[in-house]
Parts: structure tokens; C-alpha cells; sequence
């Protein structure tokens, strides 16, 4: 088993947390390895368990009766989700979360959780602002999907992939290093992948962006950025 601590302290919840609730907490944490596409848990299965990413990638989505997925968030790096279980005994998880690639998870009980944030304040109350901002942003996702149209909700996700996921090339633009198919941009922005892709491909040809590989370079940002505000002249 891997060392949890370094995870731990990236991380403001459990980086609030004594050292000696950290050391009991990694004792009786359970690593668990995730195939891509896997799915961790559904949503309105029990909130039985908080979850630690430690490495990999995970999206957390909504699925509609007739099959319909809109992805909410991405869960990266050192970071913490399934956080909605923690609000009430027996609640259940809001949105279901699936693995983008092969991923290692920490796995906490809910109820030792629990334990460790009434012992500590101030991990407590990083917590509560975890679960206010996780709120903010899937508001902010849902009314983007009410008010804006495909092509502007493509121009911001590419503008946000570009800045978290970005890195200069020597030909020029920017790299978004992670990899997404059609099919998972389209479910980030509420759209089929048909769409997606046909509005991808006239942004290819306007020189906005351009592809290598399963990758996409962003080649101008001004113009995403206008189509996004509406104020694009093409």
C-alpha cells in the first residue's frame, strides 16, 4: 500500500487535521484500483464513503432516465469527492462518478469522516466551503446549459481545458495535454456528439484550433473567447 499522508497534504480538509487523525485515518483507509470507465459510485446510491483521488481522472455526471449524460465536474490531482454523503445520515450520493482513465482512490467511511471533522474545527469548515464551491459550480454549469448556445459552451470548455490542462508548443498555440473524446466534451457541455463534433470541425477550419492526434491545440484564443461573449464577426 502507498504512504496516504503526501496525499493527505494536498488537500485542505485533511491537511487541517491533526497529525495523529491523519496517521488513524490512513490506517483504516482502504486503496482501491479503477480501471478506465470504471464507476466508482452511482448517484442516489448511500453515501456511505468519501473518496480520494491519488491519482488519475474522474468526471462526476448526471444521467437522465433516457441515457442522457451531462458531466458536471472533473476530479483531478489530490482531491476529494463524494463529499454530498457527509451532509446527512442515509443521503445519497447526487451524481455519479466514473473513471476517465485507470485511477488509484482512497476510500474513507463515512463515519470515520465524521469523527475527524467534529474533532477539528478548522477541517470542518474546510469542508463546508469544499461542498459550497462544488455547489457554485454546478450551478454555473447549469445555467450555461440554459443560457448558452453549443458553440459558445464549446469556446468556454475549451478555454477552461486550455488553461488548466494547457502547454505552449514550438509551432505555436497551446497543447491541452489531457485527452477527451467528442463523446466526453459533448457530455461536459450538454450536447450530442454529432454537434460537438461538426462545431470542432469548423472551428479547425477557421484556425481556432487544430488537432494532434486525440489532442487539441488551441491556436487562438480570442476568437473562443468572442464566440463565448457573443461578439465574434465570422
Amino acid at each position: 500500500m502507498s504512504p496516504l499522508i503526501p496525499y493527505f497534504m494536498q488537500v485542505p480538509v485533511l491537511a487541517a487535521l491533526p497529525e495523529e487523525t491523519q496517521k488513524r485515518l490512513e490506517r483504516i483507509a482502504e486503496q482501491r484500483q479503477y480501471r478506465r470507465r470504471q464507476v466508482i459510485h452511482f448517484a442516489d446510491q448511500a453515501g456511505d464513503f468519501l473518496f480520494l483521488l491519488c491519482s488519475g481522472r474522474v468526471k462526476v455526471s448526471r444521467v437522465s432516465e433516457q441515457g442522457r449524460e451531462v458531466t458536471l465536474g472533473l476530479i483531478e490531482g489530490s482531491q476529494l469527492f463524494g463529499e454530498t454523503g457527509l451532509l446527512a445520515e442515509n443521503q445519497p450520493y447526487e451524481l455519479m462518478a466514473e473513471t476517465l482513465e485507470d485511477s488509484m482512490v482512497c476510500v474513507f467511511r463515512r463515519n470515520d469522516i465524521i469523527a475527524a471533522l467534529n474533532e477539528t474545527p478548522a477541517a470542518a469548515m474546510e469542508m463546508m466551503k469544499l461542498i459550497a464551491e462544488r455547489r457554485s459550480q454546478a450551478e454555473t454549469t447549469v445555467a450555461d446549459l440554459v443560457f448558452l448556445e453549443v458553440p459558445k459552451r464549446l469556446s468556454k470548455l475549451l478555454l477552461r481545458l486550455n488553461e488548466e490542462y494547457g502547454s505552449k508548443t514550438s509551432r505555436g498555440g497551446t497543447l491541452i495535454k489531457a485527452k477527451f473524446t467528442h463523446q466526453e466534451l459533448a457530455n461536459m457541455i450538454g450536447s450530442t456528439r454529432e454537434t460537438t463534433t461538426l462545431i470542432l470541425n469548423d472551428f479547425k477550419r477557421q484556425g481556432y484550433i487544430d488537432f494532434s492526434g486525440r489532442k487539441i491545440v488551441v491556436r487562438n484564443t480570442a476568437e473562443l473567447e468572442s464566440i463565448m461573449r457573443g461578439t465574434a464577426t465570422k
